[in-house]
């Protein structure tokens, strides 16, 4: 009998000691960061995980563990502002490449598509650019992969994830590979993450077929227990009025939420995060380890095994022990043509040899800010002979023509449309043809230009411009009932000319210009010009050489509230005036004069306190100028330097924020709220002109005492920034205007085409 009862608990030791564990992640979006808590609550209770399977979210978390990471890093790893912005589809701002943006422009609604193909083949498929996530996971796993010799079952802990292959229209289980390349798959979400090809072969978010992989875990290791963790579910059945239901059970089968395995535990997680909202990890992260704690006295009851938390962690050290460093010893591109791979190795530097990983990265995201490329995917392969991996980067082109609609919506006088055309010539260089419009009765322009970015290891562009503008200033608002009277300014430009940029680090530029230009302004000496009288007309033929030197960080195009501007420049001036005195036929009375001069300009714009609720800025703008003085008044204050610091400032016409030498300045208070998505500014500023330009007796242009007056502009603004654009209620005061107060409601972009002294 005691040999018996020996052999008896002999047999129940072994099995105890045998007793292999699996986990099963489901996917879930952001919902599933609840998965991380429950792996910290298993690891702290000595709770063995020797198998784990996940479908997309779950996956990522899954393959991070896999790979090394212990709960408490990936903790801190997806509470870091990187994998924040990974989910929302950003760029660090490091790696934002100032030089590689074209002028700003008006547009809102941007349209890329093929001459050969429908509109419809030419539609974005994802919300979100997975371009800095597929670096980051490809430099995350790349080491366990190759130290498992691209064995998943040879990784820290044995590893599945699922995918849907959209092409086959099937699920297929990863088993070996690339880690990354086989996370990225199982979590492209529809419409969130682009897909990828793997194999010749689209795939798309594991969801999609099996959203809770319990089944490919029993099938691939059969575990003596499964615990799983889920957050999903199978959808109701679609509503006539609800297109994403309608989608949903178009593309996602229905999955069995239920643990295979004989001996099972399910923790479900419940927790107020959605499925896109990864803006505070923590939430989720705590109630999955309440949730897993709340089941943890039955989960130790089915296992009786332990692992030691210091032995756990001695295998996890050894295991990253061997994973090579991260150095590229090859770069293969694929994709595209001869000529536009040229372009992109050079851009990388192939030819320079070894390159470490945070080498490579500010290279591949400069060759992702060009206008040419659309997306990248990485592939990194470990060469044992090299002792290095070798990249295999899929380049994908930018369509070849873009449209842009956009503009100025604005209960003012001030509505103006924007359409711009955008060809994209790619070879050698990365070259753009591009057209604009814009058109309205304030504001109108064409422009053409063609940019080409060289692929020279200091980075620059050359790109010729010809440009044609008209500003039309208004005298009043007519109506129907009112008076229709000319407008007491009309502003117009021609210019033609080069500009050339040089990249000064990757926020900074230094651009060279040469242009010719012609301007026309038609203009009143008194505003209580009777509607028939003939306007005074001012033409001034001039060449203009540019130096400027600019850093900027700004978050956006108009209305910022986190990065800087700096601006310095020199530009000279040069050419012969012709004016013409309204009304009159008599050719001695046309004055001409010969102008030069010199101007400098010197400006930062920045803000501070770049996250959190309360903002704060500050605008500087200093100017000196040696420009001579037109025939009259009207004449010379239109061509002197203007400060115009707010959108609603640069449609107005006002003589008292005008003049050859001035230093201004203003602070701005900014409150943000709803995830940066609505803006209350304040603003104040003050213009400071050294010397005035005044009106003479008979309309000439005189000198003011030196500092003897200033001008002031207040402005309050609520601004939503919508998916398209921003929409503001504006209430502006302005010195210097008899009706000093003006209120608006705006939708859009107030954004010239650039001018000839710009």
């Amino acid at each position: 009998m005691r040999l018996r009862a020996l052999l008896i608990g002999l047999s129940v030791s072994l099995s105890v000691c045998a007793q292999q564990v699996g986990l099963v992640l489901s996917g879930g979006g952001a919902v599933g960061l609840t998965h991380i808590g429950v792996l910290k609550a298993l690891e702290e209770n000595g709770i063995p995980i020797d198998y784990i399977a996940g479908s997309s979210m779950g996956a990522l978390v899954g393959a991070m563990y896999a790979a090394g990471y212990s709960p408490w890093e990936i903790d801190s790893l997806f509470n870091t502002d990187l994998y924040k912005l990974m989910a929302e589809g950003g760029v660090e701002d490091e790696f934002i490449y100032y030089f590689k943006r074209d002028e700003p422009d008006a547009s809102l609604i941007n349209l890329r598509f093929d001459l050969d193909t429908s509109l419809q083949a030419s539609l974005p498929t994802n919300l979100r650019s997975p371009v800095l996530i597929d670096f980051e996971q490809m430099r995350g796993f790349a080491g366990a992969s190759a130290a498992s010799g691209y064995d998943m079952d040879s990784l820290f802990v044995p590893y599945r994830c699922v995918a849907s292959d959209i092409t086959a229209q099937r699920p297929v289980v990863f088993d070996k590979g690339d880690l990354a390349q086989a996370v990225r798959a199982s979590m492209s979400y529809p419409f969130y993450f682009k897909p990828i090809r793997v194999d010749g072969h689209l795939m798309m978010d594991g969801g999609l077929y099996n959203n809770f992989p319990s089944d490919v875990m029993y099938g691939e290791f059969l575990p003596d227990i499964i615990i799983g963790s889920n957050v999903a579910y199978n959808a109701p059945p679609p509503s006539e009025d609800d297109l994403m239901s309608q989608l949903r059970a178009m593309l996602q089968e229905k999955t069995n939420y239920t643990v295979i395995c004989e001996n099972g535990i399910i923790v479900e997680p419940k927790t107020a995060t959605t499925l896109f909202d990864f803006s505070d990890p923590r939430s989720p992260i705590d109630d999955g380890y309440a949730a897993a704690m709340a089941r943890m006295p039955e989960i130790k009851a089915a296992i009786a095994r332990r692992m030691d938390r210091g032995e756990l962690e001695a295998r996890r050290q050894a295991f990253r022990a061997r994973m090579p460093s991260m150095v590229f010893g090859g770069i293969r591109v694929h994709g595209l043509n001869k000529g536009q791979t040229r372009y992109v190795e050079e851009v990388l530097n192939k030819s320079e040899g070894p390159i470490a990983s945070s080498e490579l990265k500010p290279r591949y995201f400069r060759l992702y800010a060009d206008q040419a490329v659309s997306g990248l995917q990485p592939k990194a392969t470990y060469v044992p002979e090299r002792g290095n991996y070798d990249l295999d980067l899929l380049v994908k082109r930018e369509k070849e023509l873009q449209v842009r609609f956009g503009g100025m919506f604005s209960s003012r006088p001030i509505n103006t449309g924007m359409v711009g055309l955008r060809y994209n010539l790619f070879g050698r260089s990365s070259t753009g043809l591009e057209a604009l419009s814009y058109f309205g009765k304030f504001y109108a322009a064409g422009q053409v230009k063609l940019r080409s970015d060289l692929s020279t290891r200091v980075p620059m562009y050359i790109e010729p411009v010809f440009t044609l503008h008209r500003w039309d200033y208004f005298s009043s608002f007519a109506t129907f009932f009112d008076e229709v009277r000319p407008s007491y300014v009309v502003m117009r430009e021609s210019w033609a000319g080069v500009n050339s940029g040089f990249a000064l680090g990757n926020k900074g530029l230094l651009r060279v210009d040469g242009k010719y230009a012609q301007t026309r302004d038609s203009y009143y000496q008194d505003l209580a010009f009777n509607p028939n009288d003939t306007a005074d007309v001012t033409e001034f033929h001039f060449g203009t050489a540019g130096l400027v030197l600019e850093r900027n960080s700004l978050n956006r195009k108009q209305h910022a509230n986190a990065g800087e501007q700096f601006l310095a420049e020199l530009r000279y001036v040069g050419g012969t005036e012709e004016t013409v005195l309204g009304g009159s036929t008599d050719p001695a009375d046309r004055f001409t004069r010969d102008h030069e001069w010199l101007t400098a300009r010197v400006r930062l714009d920045k803000y501070f306190i770049p996250k959190g609720t309360v903002r704060f800025g500050m605008l500087v703008e200093g100017v000196y100028s040696t420009q001579t003085y037109f025939q009259n008044y009207n004449a010379s204050i239109i061509r002197v330097p203007v400060f115009q610091p707010t959108p609603e400032s640069r449609t107005y016409f006002i003589d008292a924020y005008r003049a050859p030498q001035y230093l201004a300045g203003g602070a701005r208070a900014i409150i943000a709220v709803a995830r940066n998505k609505f803006d209350l500014r304040l603003e104040g500023y003050v213009f400071q002109p050294y010397k005035p330009l005044v009106r003479g007796d008979f309309d000439n242009t005189e000198v003011g005492e030196p500092i003897s007056t200033r001008y002031y502009i207040a402005s309050g603004s609520l601004i939503y920034q919508s998916p398209v654009g921003p929409v503001w209620f504006n209430t502006s005061y302005f010195d210097g205007l008899d009706e000093p107060w003006a209120v608006s409601l705006n939708f859009g972009y107030m954004i010239f085409a650039q001018k000839a002294m710009e």
